[in-house]
């Protein structure tokens, strides 16, 4: 009888087992969403009937185009993606291709008690590409300077004012390596 016993309290911690590796892999594995710093840069590429820059579609007069800048803060390292969009009221568009995707990564300093942002370009697709006189000379990669104060972060001139949260990568920490 005991013998009997021991048998099923074996097979039943068996069976423990594997329900709680199941659960494990398939109930537990969701990976965390991480904050998403969002900005609205204005893509100035028409001029008005006086010569000022617009970002307005002037064959649809409300659509307003943009960079959606995505910001990812990982302990010391931010990366940077930039994603053509336009907008017609609150509806959003995203473009396959007008305005360029920009992507960059780099670092979080603190200098004389001030945090501070440093971004280098690392890829880019659907820009356009200066190209040297000479051929032996290499074009510098453009950076992108901001600072992190209580008023919130800004880069460029652009300010991150909003928040999203997401479980995926930036194509920027991919095209980085991480």
């Amino acid at each position: 009888m005991a013998i009997l016993l021991e048998n099923v309290q074996k097979r039943t911690m068996k069976k423990f087992y594997y329900v709680f590796l199941l659960f494990s892999i398939f109930g537990c594995s969701q990976t965390s969403k991480e904050k998403l710093f969002v900005g609205y840069e204005p893509i100035m590429w028409n001029k008005d009937k006086n010569g000022k820059e617009t970002n307005e579609d002037f064959d649809n007069p409300n659509q307003k185009w943009f960079h959606k800048n995505l910001l990812k803060i990982k302990k010391d390292s931010v990366y940077l993606d930039r994603v053509p969009i336009s907008k017609i009221g609150k509806k959003t568009l995203y473009s396959s291709s007008d305005g360029g995707f920009y992507y960059y990564s780099g670092k979080v300093k603190t200098e004389n008690g001030k945090k501070i942002i440093e971004l280098t370009e690392i890829s880019c697709d659907y820009c356009p590409e200066l190209v040297p006189e000479n051929p032996k000379e290499e074009i510098k990669k453009k950076k992108l300077f901001g600072k992190i104060t209580e008023n919130g972060i800004e880069i460029n001139n652009v300010k991150f004012s909003d928040l999203e949260y997401s479980d995926r990568k930036l194509a920027s920490e991919y095209l980085n390596g991480k």
